[in-house]
């Protein structure tokens, strides 16, 4: 399946395409020695994004930087939709793919705050069935692995399969999924569903380790994942442009999205695993959980999670390689090299998709790029942005 091979990796395929990484070269160049582009200006920095975006052919970016709880700018360039000339705002949602994985893991957090459950417990506690790694079966699986990928769940028979649903929301429910895909002798069970390494004991990306979390959400809290994120992230943050279901996002404020993968007439698309990368929202909504995890927890009076907890979620916990990038993640979010900036956040990529909420955490300074356009770079874009702010 597209999504589960573009979504966190995105940044190792694009060495084919020979400008952008001239560019990239150029300009990260200039950073390693001590001569940054000049980027104090706005107009200069919009110049460097209207680069990007000739240079990959992106259809449109919007983008929004913040500083702690402050948004400190945001526009958008391009087109949301090519065919009617309808062009992208701050206020256009799009379909942010692995940064879901964020909202999922704060998600659980809260429910951790509660007291519910604690980070090294069995899931099965929690679960109506078991899931264990048949190649060992005796090292319980815990919340925590799930959140820092270290779970030894694998994505790579899942990849194989295409569970899209073209213009509506997979009727698959969450938990008959997860069933499917966990339980021995269901149709999608495989013991490739799982690495032969020990769980806890190397770090592997999994998506469905991240589904597995929206459905331990469901259990816990006893309502269905998508309610329970409105009722205690997206409400409380003013969040109103902010949705799991397609349904219930209207279309025309949705971007395109544009990739020779897509065929259908109905470009928009769901997956049943849709914790793992389904939310669809706008720069402006998504600046309220990027600035909540710069104020430690709170905004605007919300608080959202405790201040130990956000603390916890950014402590490094394992690493991942994937060619010559090197992820290392807390829970839920991760920190990686953006030319010379260890940026913490998460990134995203699907078919007609690529996405990047990364935040300097030294400084408070954040930024938040869309593109309706898949396998698009856009670190330079970010560390532009991100440059700028700090100079402020």
């Amino acid at each position: 399946m597209t999504h589960n091979i573009q979504q966190a990796w995105k940044y190792t395929r694009y060495s084919t395409h020979l400008l952008v990484l001239l560019v990239t070269i150029l300009l990260l160049a200039c950073e390693e020695e001590q001569q940054p582009v000049d980027i104090s200006q706005k107009e200069k920095v919009l110049d460097i994004i209207e680069a990007e975006k000739g240079i990959q052919g992106l259809h449109s970016v919007a983008f929004c930087v913040i500083k702690n709880d402050q948004i400190l700018w945001s526009d958008a360039i391009g087109n949301a939709d090519e065919k009617n000339n309808i062009t992208t705002t701050p206020q256009t949602r799009y379909l942010i793919a692995s940064i879901s994985k964020a909202v999922t893991a704060i998600a659980l957090m809260q429910l951790y705050d509660k007291g519910l459950f604690q980070l090294d417990d069995d899931i099965n506690l929690y679960l109506p069935f078991k899931v264990v790694n048949p190649n060992h079966p005796e090292i319980p699986i815990s919340f925590k692995m799930l959140l820092n990928h270290t779970a030894s769940i694998s994505d790579k028979p899942y990849a194989s399969y295409n569970f899209y649903c073209w213009n509506f929301d997979c009727p698959t429910a969450l938990g008959d999924f997860m069933r499917d895909y966990f339980v021995p002798s269901a149709s999608k069970y495989s013991n490739q569903n799982f690495y032969t390494y020990k769980p806890g004991e190397q770090a592997n990306y999994s998506n469905m380790g991240f589904a597995l979390i929206g459905y331990l959400i469901e259990v816990i809290a006893k309502k269905p994942f998508d309610t329970y994120c409105r009722e205690n992230i997206f409400n409380p943050l003013g969040m109103d442009k902010t949705e799991w279901r397609l349904a219930n996002t209207p279309l025309n404020e949705l971007a395109i999205p544009y990739s020779p993968t897509i065929t259908s007439s109905t470009p928009h698309f769901t997956f049943p695993d849709y914790p793992n990368g389904g939310l669809r929202t706008t720069v402006l909504d998504l600046s309220k959980i990027l600035r909540v995890i710069a104020m430690k927890g709170e905004l605007n009076g919300e608080r959202i999670l405790k201040s130990e907890t956000v603390t916890l979620m950014q402590k490094e916990t394992s690493t991942i390689k994937r060619g010559s990038i090197t992820f290392h993640p807390g829970l839920g979010m991760y920190y990686r090299k953006v030319g010379t900036l260890n940026l913490y956040g998460h990134s995203g990529g699907e078919q007609g998709t690529t996405t990047d909420m990364l935040l300097d955490i030294d400084t408070g300074v954040g930024a938040i790029v869309f593109t309706n356009t898949g396998t698009a770079n856009l670190d330079i874009i970010i560390s532009s942005l991100i440059q700028y702010a700090n100079k402020l």
